[in-house]
């Protein structure tokens, strides 16, 4: 009768149980919503903020390139934080090379520099891409040389700081 009755008793605990889930069946952070004939699982307000994406963070880069064009001599500068700075560094290379009437020519934001330099004239020009950059000098070196070669070209790109 004893066994009869603990029988009796763990059959009726089991009948009784129910499954039990956390948050309602949602996962970690959310909580269950419902509404009529529906259910969904919401972020629970001011949760885990380490779960959070957060968008990437850059730093833009300035380059700058000079010259002293009756000297044939170039200054380049390189990773400034304004064209201004980039500017000065370029006309300040140069003039560390020997170039006594430098001049800015071009400061370019996350992009690429290059100069082409023909019989005749010489041509900077900015893109997005090295190739474009090149791309533009040469074309319009073209027009008004028939002799052009990539004298220079460089890029300077944003660096992610986030």
């Amino acid at each position: 009768m004893k066994n009869s009755v603990i029988f009796f008793l763990s059959v009726s605990a089991l009948l009784g149980m129910t499954v039990v889930r956390a948050e309602g069946g949602c996962p970690p952070g959310q909580y269950p919503q419902r509404g009529q004939g529906w259910q969904t699982c919401v972020p629970i307000p001011g949760g885990d903020a380490s779960e959070q994406v957060t968008e990437p963070q850059w730093v833009d880069k300035w380059q700058a390139i000079a010259t002293d064009t009756p000297l044939g001599i170039l200054g380049v500068a390189l990773d400034r934080s304004s064209s201004k700075e980039a500017e000065r560094a370029s006309v300040s290379d140069c003039e560390a090379k020997g170039g006594k009437v430098c001049i800015a020519q071009l400061s370019v934001r996350n992009g690429c520099i290059a100069m082409a330099v023909g019989e005749n004239t010489k041509v900077i020009q900015g893109g997005a891409s090295d190739s474009a950059a090149r791309n533009k000098a040469m074309s319009q070196c073209s027009d008004h040389n028939s002799k052009c070669v990539m004298y220079y070209s460089s890029c300077n790109l944003a660096t992610r700081i986030q």
